[in-house]
Parts: structure tokens; sequence; C-alpha cells
């Protein structure tokens, strides 16, 4: 049982449906739906190219070969390529409308086979002697359903209904951001291969993105702090508000001077969190559900589609093996676990002021490479130095 039809429980949905399980996704929405995270991992995409996308998805979306940072305080700028990271041959990743890629994937579960059911609302998972044994929906036409299941996945983004609903979700200290966020057309581009990069854009309230679509359509928005967003007037539009952050990151301006903006500005807010745990007995978080930080990194998209086929060999094997499951399912949550830490922390230095100089001052080769490894999501498996050395130097922080 999957709850939830973004990308996280999309993959696990088509990779379990095409291992032969019984396969039953329920999600609240009828696709397609806006969300945020635009900006894909190269590390994303042998999950993507497993799942027979890759073609599809090249013919559909920008090519994105790298991340560039530009500072508003100091001008200074410092661009990573993903081929300074060691993490194979697939070394682009795609800049994806959410709607249309959430879209794709939801249809891919359902062509390998998994029963995908939209337009059902979760309202509570059902434990027996402590373990989940499955839900209660309620459908879009006012009836009401019930499923049992043998493993539930939870993937139900920021909403992470169960940690929820078992007092396991915290918001991480520190993070309290708002995102504000609208499409413009005509933003300033690139014209080589760098066109398709993410830039980040610090400034003095948080850091601006600007994520360029295939075409002439961008996705700008504004990570800002929750001071900067108790600055917003009373009766001011989130339009207005949106301007006049901006005004404070000109380098971000500048890119936007010749374009139009598309759609009205959406703000989603206080968006860090973590759950204490990720398994229990007969489920697991998977996803924005298990955790989410800042999107800088591209961390919550890579956990949603890598983490998920990270839990579709947990599952798998607690499936087959129902004696041994707590152990598969405490060897997932290890994994997302070590992931997390890496990516919290970073974000965490970010915020903190502590990760700048490293990012713009990066001249070795060892240093760039690990950079450049992170912002390609090199965070699953085995650590090597240079990732032990990053957590390390940037650890997870009380909260």
């Amino acid at each position: 049982m999957i709850l939830g039809g973004g990308p996280a429980g999309s993959v696990a949905a088509a990779l379990l449906a095409r291992a032969g399980f019984d396969v039953v996704l329920l999600e609240r929405a009828r696709f397609p739906r806006y969300h945020l995270g635009e900006s894909l991992a190269p590390c994303s995409l042998a999950v993507l190219d497993d799942l027979g996308l890759r073609d599809e998805l090249d013919a559909r979306y920008v090519r994105k070969y790298g991340v560039r940072f530009m500072d508003c305080r100091t001008g200074r700028q410092q661009r990573y390529d993903y081929t300074e990271a060691s993490t194979g041959d697939d070394l682009y990743a795609w800049q994806v409308p959410r709607a249309d890629f959430d879209a794709r994937l939801l249809a891919r579960a359902k062509e390998l086979g998994a029963d995908v059911r939209e337009g059902h609302a979760v309202d509570d998972v059902l434990f027996e002697q402590g373990r989940a044994t499955g839900v209660r929906a309620r459908c879009d036409d006012g009836s009401a359903a019930g499923f049992s299941a043998r493993i539930i996945v939870d993937a139900t983004g920021h909403e992470s209904l169960l940690a929820t609903r078992l007092g396991l979700r915290a918001a991480v200290q520190g993070l309290d951001r708002t995102a504000l966020v609208a499409h413009y057309q005509h933003v300033t581009r690139n014209t080589d291969d760098s066109e398709g990069d993410l830039d980040a854009v610090l400034f003095p309230h948080g850091w601006v993105w600007n994520i360029p679509f295939l075409g002439d359509v961008n996705s700008v928005g504004a990570v800002c702090s929750a001071t900067w967003m108790r600055a917003r007037a009373r009766g001011e539009s989130l339009e207005a508000f949106f301007a006049r952050t901006l005004d404070d990151a000109p380098i971000a301006r500048t890119m936007l001077a010749p374009a139009t903006r598309l759609t009205p500005v959406r703000a989603v807010s206080s968006f860090a969190h973590r759950s204490t745990t990720r398994v229990g007995d007969g489920w697991l978080l998977v996803g924005d559900a298990a955790g989410f930080f800042d999107p800088l990194f591209c961390a919550g998209t890579h956990l949603a589609i890598a983490g998920a086929a990270e839990a579709f060999e947990a599952v798998s094997q607690a499936l087959a093996e129902p004696s041994s499951e707590a152990a598969h399912l405490a060897r997932y949550a290890a994994r997302m676990d070590a992931a997390m830490d890496l990516y919290q922390g970073l974000t965490q230095a970010l915020h903190a002021g502590d990760l700048t100089e490293s990012l713009f001052e990066a001249r070795t080769r060892s240093s760039r490479q690990a950079l450049a490894a992170v912002l390609a999501g090199d965070v699953f498996g085995d650590d090597p130095p240079w990732r032990a050395a990053l957590r390390g130097r940037f650890p997870v922080r009380a909260t």
C-alpha cells in the first residue's frame, strides 16, 4: 500500500508493481497538480532510466549540467559542473515543471501494473497490536473505502500523515523558511550548455532560485527567513511583497528585467521538518514524508526518487522474508538517515552562513569534487572520504 502519488510514491509503486507485487496507491488529488521542487539531481537519473523514462524525459525537459552560485553582497560567482563529481557517466539532470513530471511518473506506475486511485484522501492508518495493517480513505465523490496492507509506504509529502499521527514529526529549528515562487516568461538565460543550470542567488533574506524549463518559461523563487516574512506589510499582496523581496537581490532582478510574470505568486511556509524515525512495524516513510530541509541541494526530489528505490529494496525483501522485516526496514532507515544527515548539516550551515565561504572559495580539486558530488545527489552507499569529511565539518545541529 502506497500513500501519496508524488515522485516518492509513484516510483515506489512502479518498482514494486514491476516486481510482481500487488500495489494499491492512494492519492488525494487528481493529477496534474502544482508542486515545488522543479530541479532534479543527476543521481536520480539511474532510477528514472530503470523505469524506461530517460528518452521521454530528455525530450520533454531541459538538461541541467551544473549549479551556479551568486552572492548579491559580494558579487562573487562560482559554478559547479557535475563532471567535477565522481558520480558515473550520467552527469546531467533535468529541470521539470512538476505538474507534468509528477503526472508522467504516476502514469508510469499505472503502466507497470500499480492500482492507482486518485481522488482518495487517507483519513487514518489502522493498527492492530502495534502493527500497521490498513487504511481508511475518503473518495472525492463522498464515498468511503477501506484497504488492508502487509506494508504501508507513507509518501504523503509535507503532510507526513503517519509521522504526524504517531507524533514523530518535528520541525527543524533555524530552518523556518518560506518560499515565494512564480513562473516567468523571457527571463535572461545563458546560451551554452549552462542554459539549464540551477542559479542560486544568495541575498540578505535567504536565497533566490532561477530554474529554466524547456522553451521560454522559468521558475523563480525566493527562500526567505521568518524575520523577512514578518516585514510583509498588512494588506500587502504576495505579488507586491515578492517584487519588494527581489529588489534586495539585484542579480535576480537583472535576470528578470525583460521577463513577464505568468502565474500568481505562491507561498509555501515553514517546510523544514524531519521525522524522528523512518520505519515501524508494517510501515516506512519515504520522500518528504520522512523529512525536508531546503530546495537548494535538490534534496527533496532526490530523496523522493532515489529514496523510493531504496524503499523498494527494503519492502520487497521484507515481503519475501517476513521474519526479517524489521532488519530490512532498519537497513533502509540507516541509509536514509545518513543521507538526510548530510543534507541537514549542509542546509543548516548554509543558513547560518558557515557554508558560504566553502561554496565561493573552493579551489582544490577535492573540495570542489565534494561539493559537486553533493549537488549531484551522491549521498547513498558507503561513505567515501569526502562525504565523511563534509559530515564532520558541517554536522547536524541540535534542534
